[in-house]
């Protein structure tokens, strides 16, 4: 194997650990939801004392979809010859 696809197979790997971890790293919430309020949907996204918030999680959704739309873009051109 080359060198540059170890690298990316690596850089795939310690994407997809960090995705596995961002997931179950997070307290998913059972039962019914509350009303909805500003503060309520601050301390879900970003956490308060006793939890850390889904922040991380649709960081990495972002990410994923970010690179998704790239490669999409990058197999959608043509090659000029």
């Amino acid at each position: 194997m080359r060198r540059g696809e170890m690298l990316k197979g690596a850089f795939l790997a310690l994407l997809a650990l960090l995705f596995v971890l961002a997931v179950t790293d997070v307290s998913w919430p059972e039962g019914d939801m509350d009303p909805i309020s500003s503060q309520n949907v601050a301390s879900t996204m970003f956490g308060d004392q006793f939890s850390s918030g889904y922040a991380l999680v649709v960081l990495m959704i972002g990410l994923l979809l970010l690179v998704a739309i790239l490669g999409g873009v990058f197999l959608a051109k043509e090659e000029k010859e």
